[in-house]
């Protein structure tokens, strides 16, 4: 809004109670009264966007469940980079030896090993390592996916109190149209049709209040329930809705910078290697595992030591379910991979078209606009005073005036809404 146009805003009467309502029935007074409870308290709790975005990163419980697969990741990672993935097995066994000289006791101990020497174990840190990146990158895009959310409902918040502003505007005119139209029937230059009309539009404009007050609390809650407030915790937001257009980066850039940038796309490449990695661990978990150990043995009154080695004999299960599931899931991982790259362009380039868009029409609300609604109103409210326009002539242009205000506010929510898709389309969190 320009400097103008915000000092005559400023200079406008607000609503207050109505006064002179004499011929007004009691239900409009009781709407009138009721209109000014909600914003009587100043809010509690100020927050700019900025703000409003860290706390939701901070306690939203959307990233609950994103944080917990991340963290379960990282713990099957550190699992599989264990260096012997089974425990050692101890073998015991004891009894008599029955003879005709006598019985004696034998006993005999062992401990073995199983060992992975034909890369099980690398393969399967590869899959853990890139399964744990991918559940980090998912919970990457949820924040990128979150906080875009909260601009474009911090940014309704913004508009709807400026909304609300602009029905307290409206309010008052009507307020003041009503009293010179009574005024002029007294002085014998207008009808009776002329104050009825007047007293419709305040009621009106009463209504579009009332509008307006439960559009801002419906803004407010969407945005606490974003950021995990108590629903009676109040919230005001700071800040205004930027009227500054800027030219985006070219489609390709965009693309590229989505390309580097987007955490999802980040994901399918990282669920790509770990389904090629579990292709590899699934064909090296049917080469054997050998097991070496120790035994100890006493026998007729001798000590025995013995190295043993046992190697198990894939000749019956050679892991064809591991393998056909490991392929089955590389191939959706790569056709989701290839999915996600066309989906991340078109996501692109329907963000940057509606960003040009909502940038094209917040640029036809120019400050010679605003001031020449202003002005018009201001002209006419004067003339007819004067008796020089009748009401119709008078409403219609105070229509167009506010009607121009509150395109002006749908074009700036639209704008922030858009430049909140295009950051988000290009995988920034900021």
């Amino acid at each position: 809004m320009s400097p103008d146009l915000a000092r005559r805003s400023a200079m406008a009467p607000r609503a207050g109670p109505l006064r002179g309502t004499r011929n007004v029935s009691p239900t409009l007074r009781l709407i009138n009264a009721l209109l000014f409870l909600p914003t009587a308290a100043l809010a509690a709790r100020p927050l700019t966007m900025q703000q409003s975005v860290a706390l939701a990163l901070e306690q939203s419980p959307r990233l609950i469940e994103g944080r917990a697969d991340a963290a379960a990741a990282q713990a099957q990672l550190e699992g599989a980079s264990l260096l012997l993935q089974s425990n050692p097995q101890l073998q015991a066994a004891a009894g008599p030896r029955l003879r005709e000289e006598g019985t004696t006791l034998e006993l005999n101990l062992g401990v073995s090993q199983q060992l992975e020497v034909f890369g099980q174990r690398g393969a399967r840190k590869d899959a853990a390592r890139a399964t744990a990146s991918a559940s980090q990158s998912r919970l990457e895009a949820l924040k990128v996916d979150l906080a875009a959310e909260v601009r474009q409902s911090f940014g309704r918040a913004l508009a709807a109190e400026r909304a609300l502003r602009l029905s307290e505007d409206g309010l008052a005119l009507a307020e003041e149209g009503r009293k010179t139209a009574e005024e002029r029937l007294k002085a014998g230059a207008a009808s009776h049709i002329e104050v009825n009309i007047a007293r419709v539009e305040l009621g009106r404009a009463q209504r579009e209040k009332v509008r307006a007050t439960q559009q801002r609390l419906q803004s407010l809650a969407e945005l606490k329930l974003l950021l995990n407030l108590d629903a009676s915790e109040d919230v005001t937001p700071e800040g205004e809705l930027s009227t500054v257009v800027l030219a985006p980066p070219a489609f390709t850039v965009l693309v590229e910078q989505a390309t580097q940038q987007r955490q999802d796309l980040r994901a399918a490449r990282a669920d790509w290697e770990a389904a090629r990695a579990e292709v590899r661990f699934a064909s090296r978990d049917a080469l054997p595992r050998p097991s070496v150990g120790v035994s100890y043995g006493r026998e007729e009154n001798d000590n025995i030591v013995q190295g043993t080695l046992s190697i198990d004999l894939p000749v019956f299960n050679r892991n064809p379910a591991g393998k056909g599931t490991s392929l089955a899931r590389e191939r959706q991982a790569q056709q989701r991979l290839a999915a996600t790259e066309r989906f991340v362009r078109t996501e692109v380039e329907l963000a940057l078209n509606r960003y040009r868009a909502a940038q094209a029409t917040a640029s036809v609300y120019g400050a010679d606009v605003l001031s020449a609604l202003q002005e018009n109103l201001s002209l006419v409210t004067e003339a007819y005073r004067a008796g020089k326009v009748d009401y119709l002539q008078l409403l219609i242009i105070r229509r167009e005036a506010l009607d121009g205000r509150r395109g002006y506010i749908e074009a700036l929510e639209e704008l922030n809404a858009a430049s909140a898709q295009l950051i988000k389309s290009v995988g920034a969190l900021q």
